[in-house]
């Protein structure tokens, strides 16, 4: 938790440098993520003690100088300094969360129990515009700030779990529209008011 909390300090610290582009800084923090993920001995020799920090600063300039903005190697720089490079990757989450804020980005996750479209999406555009739709007409009820504008970006998935229906996540919120919710909800109904429910089927 505190670690968490150091790395964002770090990514609101570079999101509020004067003149910054915010989208390629993203994309340089993503690829520094890349560049210890992906390469074990670049990994190895950053967090090694026996080796200095100077030299380590050395290695990182030659291989991002002129390939990122000076302030994400500034900072890449800082975390060497202060022994902290294991926080890259938390660095890289907490900036983009801070960048989809501050741009209006937002992340429709929608699942359904059939595919109504080919390819990547499991929907098709009307459905995706008609999610949109009701989604920025309901903000509140998904956690999403009224004054400001969004940009939607939605994602859809099969889950033939679900039997039918639409279930759709943003962020922590989730509308559950499936038959196998609604049943759920009657059971739950039965369980308390076993002769309101007989009444509503008989009728």
């Amino acid at each position: 938790m505190i670690l968490h909390k150091v790395a964002h300090n770090y990514a609101l610290a570079l999101s509020q440098v004067s003149g910054l582009n915010l989208e390629q800084a993203e994309a340089d923090l993503e690829a520094v993520r890349e560049l210890v993920r992906s390469d074990a001995r670049f990994s190895i020799f950053l967090e090694s003690p026996s080796i200095g920090r100077e030299a380590k600063k050395k290695a990182f300039v030659k291989a991002l100088e002129g390939k990122v903005q000076k302030a994400v190697l500034t900072t890449c720089l800082i975390l060497i300094e202060h022994r902290r490079t294991q926080l890259i990757a938390e660095i890289f989450e907490a900036f983009r969360n801070i960048v989809d804020d501050i741009l209006g980005r937002t992340y429709v996750e929608v699942t359904v129990a059939k595919a109504l479209e080919s390819g990547d999406q499991a929907i098709d555009k009307t459905l995706q515009e008609s999610v949109i739709q009701k989604l920025d007409a309901n903000r509140s009820a998904f956690g999403l700030k009224a004054n400001k504008e969004l940009h939607y970006t939605v994602k859809s998935k099969v889950n033939s779990e679900l039997l039918a229906g639409i279930k759709m996540r943003v962020g922590d919120y989730i509308f559950d529209g499936t038959v196998a919710r609604n049943l759920v909800q009657w059971r739950d109904v039965a369980v308390e008011h076993p002769l309101a429910v007989e009444n509503t089927f008989s009728e």
